[in-house]
């Protein structure tokens, strides 16, 4: 049976580091039981994370064994691009680098960091991703020479993480992930050693819980709209 008589979508979630994608987690999964296809990239290895001991390689080889595990929990696929953790910037090279993948996955839905300005949560990689995406989308719509993949022309839908001072305008969009409570927390189990002494599952907890009242229902997860492709009657 094809895709569009299933009705099925590819939704790509891209993220500067393993483990960014915490607060989208539930959306993720519920794509999944809907029977979409999950892909998650991260535009780094993680090689800087601070809380994780030994090498850079060590610390690569640990964050790759997490997307393992991850793929697992939630029937996504993982991948690890490997531009320089703490160096992420945006240039043709690295969108055109992202383009390959979404010319091969061809998306219906992506997912990514905002430009939130916030200490933390603004790290200069996570709002230089937002802008490769951009720059990718645009690039994924071109023929390349050297590309093993067609061009993909169709609309994208695009959506990004929802912060209160994001520079991304708009009110939020809510997705309700009441069901994907466990799914949600195996993912922050398998990113303790990650994420060290900062005690992510409390702040997941509360901001699941802040937006589920904002929502009406027990637990969302919220996002900015920034692009409307043809899959605008299927978000979510």
């Amino acid at each position: 049976m094809s895709k569009e008589n299933k009705k099925t979508k590819n939704v790509v979630a891209i993220f500067a580091h393993p483990d960014d994608e915490a607060s989208v987690v539930g959306t993720l999964a519920n794509h999944r039981e809907k029977g979409d296809d999950v892909y998650v990239i991260f535009l780094t290895r993680g090689e800087n994370a601070s809380s994780i001991c030994c090498s850079p390689e060590e610390i690569i080889e640990k964050r790759a064994g997490h997307a393992k595990q991850i793929e697992k929990i939630l029937g996504a696929e993982y991948r690890l691009l490997d531009l320089p953790d703490s160096g992420v910037f945006p240039s043709v090279e690295n969108a055109k680098k992202l383009a390959e993948h979404f010319k091969e996955i061809k998306p219906d839905i992506i997912i990514t960091w905002s430009q939130s300005d916030q200490i933390g949560l603004g790290h200069p990689d996570h709002r230089y991703t937002y802008t490769i995406v951009l720059d990718a989308i645009s690039y994924m719509r071109y023929k390349n020479s050297k590309s093993k993949f067609e061009p993909h022309r169709t609309p994208v839908s695009v959506y990004t993480t929802f912060f209160q001072y994001s520079l991304n305008s708009g009110d939020p969009f809510f997705v309700d992930v009441s069901n994907q409570r466990e799914k949600i927390k195996a993912v922050l189990e398998v990113y303790k050693e990650a994420y060290g002494n900062w005690p992510v599952d409390k702040y997941i907890e509360a901001q699941l819980t802040m937006f589920g009242r904002m929502a009406g229902v027990r637990y969302a997860e919220a996002f900015h709209k920034v692009l409307w492709g043809t899959a605008q009657q299927y978000l979510f």
